[in-house]
């Protein structure tokens, strides 16, 4: 679905059902209409499955709302990173977004699944509408693979729970398998793929048509290396060994590892990646600590970007020298301030519109470390909360709305 036709759509999505909602979800509700779809539509199914909403009318209407919200999230399909390409790097700042699951692919899904044990006819009317990402082939330079197992975990749940017996007799959910098995291009779906046909709840007649159909198909297969390479470990781990030695029968493994885009590569980056080492092997309650934090601290006040990095590189570099601020600075009005310049810059990033998944991972990572520390996460969340950032203020409702009632 085109975005801008979503965001016309969201005010006559929320205009009706938050008068039926009781509260916290009328709350949240309300909130998610003002965030990006990626954020809207997982608040709504978060609501759903906090177990906490009684009306199944409501339910319902919730998940279909957020299956269509998540159309428009920016990222087509999660992807994962490659071994060796997740640290100071913009395929590991990549894989953590994509690990949030805010892609339309992962969205959709989820919402199918939430919708089954409400309504098992829509969750199937659903799932035949779920917007399908073409898996183009990659290069060798490709520092992430495609993963698109969230969709069969739909897949297989519909073809269990969403036909009729006399359906089930007319083997249409052996057919909407096959279809789907049919559709695939990548080797980054041959494990999930087995994996739905190995639970799905069919006769061992269907189920070994379903296998022979899957390995005549990865047989004829065309394969590049970078997604063959990635997809071969999770195949053999999964136990489908003949389909590992199909796939390996006819790939060319890649020779080169992945072109990678480091991060600290400006000299300021360089120099503040160097005293953060050091910083860290300092106690911070001594004098030297204290002078070498206060001289950090005045390098990152006065950091600015440089032309050779993009938005997203320094956007990544400057969060995380704040998060690492944050594990090793006691409470007190140094790490007020840390937090606060923290919370104001991300909330004024320009990565929030231009990729919010990604925007959203160094925020989500630091509320994710402050849970070992209640007293750093209450001033998290009261930052996040002031901070007018309609996600960020999402976050914090859900966070505290739906945990504190559970």
């Amino acid at each position: 679905m085109p975005r801008l036709l979503v965001l016309f759509l969201i005010p006559a999505l929320f205009a009706a059902e938050p008068a039926k909602l009781p509260e916290p979800f009328r709350t949240i509700a309300d909130l998610a209409s003002t965030a990006p779809s990626e954020f809207a539509a997982d608040a709504l199914l978060r609501s759903v499955e906090s177990g906490m909403l009684a009306d199944r009318a409501a339910r319902r209407e919730l998940v279909e709302h957020a299956f269509e919200l998540a159309a428009s999230a920016k990222l087509p399909i999660r992807r994962s990173a490659v071994q060796g390409a997740t640290t100071d790097m913009e395929s590991g700042s990549l894989n953590q977004a994509y690990a949030l699951k805010l892609d339309v692919l992962s969205l959709q899904s989820r919402a199918v699944i939430d919708m089954l044990p409400i309504d098992a006819a829509k969750a199937r009317e659903m799932f035949a509408r779920i917007v399908r990402p073409v898996l183009a082939p990659l290069t060798c330079d490709d520092a992430l693979v495609y993963e698109p197992s969230d969709f069969y975990l739909a897949l297989v749940a519909v073809a269990n729970s969403a036909f009729t017996p006399a359906e089930k007799a007319k083997e249409l959910h052996v057919n909407l398998l096959l279809e789907s098995l049919g559709l695939a291009t990548s080797p980054s779906q041959i494990a999930p793929l087995a994996s739905a046909i190995q639970s799905a709840a069919v006769t061992e007649l269907q189920r070994q048509l379903l296998w022979t159909r899957l390995e005549a198909w990865v047989d004829k297969i065309q394969t590049d290396g970078r997604s063959a390479d990635a997809a071969l470990p999770g195949i053999e781990t999964a136990g489908f060994s003949a389909l590992a030695a199909l796939l390996r029968a006819k790939t060319h493994s890649c020779a080169t590892g992945p072109k990678l885009n480091r991060y600290w590569q400006s000299e300021t980056a360089k120099q503040l990646l160097e005293k953060g080492k050091k910083l860290r092997e300092t106690p911070i309650s001594t004098d030297d600590g204290q002078q070498q934090l206060n001289a950090y601290l005045n390098l990152v006040w006065d950091w600015t970007q440089d032309s050779s990095e993009s938005d997203a590189a320094f956007y990544h570099e400057k969060c995380i020298v704040y998060t690492a601020l944050l594990d090793i600075v006691p409470p007190g009005p140094t790490s007020d301030r840390i937090l606060a310049d923290f919370v104001d810059y991300v909330g004024n990033s320009r990565l929030y519109q231009q990729s919010p998944a990604e925007w959203f991972a160094d925020p989500h990572t630091v509320l994710e470390r402050a849970k070992t520390n209640p007293p750093l996460r209450r001033r998290v969340l009261k930052a996040y909360d002031d901070s007018g950032n309609p996600a960020l203020v999402l976050e914090v409702a859900l966070e505290e709305k739906l945990s504190r009632e559970n």
